[in-house]
């Protein structure tokens, strides 16, 4: 099977690659195609009908890639702290993710599942009133 996205489209996201990184990247357009076709395993069919933009999951493809090629000094940072003299700097990076993992972000769930919403807190409580003799607890109880 072909890789669901080309060394061309990393290439254009980032900068020319040179070529022990289009080695790696090659190796990791395959690592990344195959993960998302054993968590979505109709993917393949749903870019056939057109259910599917080629061009959506390329970029997820194409940014799991990127990650994994380590594309810019701070990439995927949450802060970044330069003082000028006598030079520090100080970067603080993502830690939700490990060396070997390709996690997908919540906008690129979307790409696959649409809309991900939030979890939400959910209850289910009798109406009030007639039900003081069910509050008996053995606390109470003399």
């Amino acid at each position: 099977m072909e890789d669901l996205a080309t060394i061309q489209q990393v290439t254009a996201a980032w900068r020319a690659l040179t070529p022990t990184e289009t080695t790696r990247a090659e190796y990791y357009l395959s690592a990344v195609s195959r993960r998302i076709r054993r968590l979505y395993r109709d993917v393949d069919q749903h870019i056939a009908s057109g259910d599917l933009d080629q061009d959506d999951v390329s970029d997820v493809v194409v940014e799991l890639v990127l990650d994994k090629l380590g594309a810019g000094p701070t990439r995927n940072s949450r802060s970044w702290s330069q003082t000028t003299g006598p030079f520090a700097q100080q970067v603080t990076l993502r830690g939700d993710t490990a060396d070997g993992d390709y996690t997908l972000l919540p906008w690129m769930i979307e790409v696959f599942e649409g809309r991900v919403t939030a979890a939400h807190p959910a209850g289910s409580f009798p109406p009030s009133g007639h039900y003081e003799s069910l509050g008996i607890w053995k606390e109470n109880v003399r």
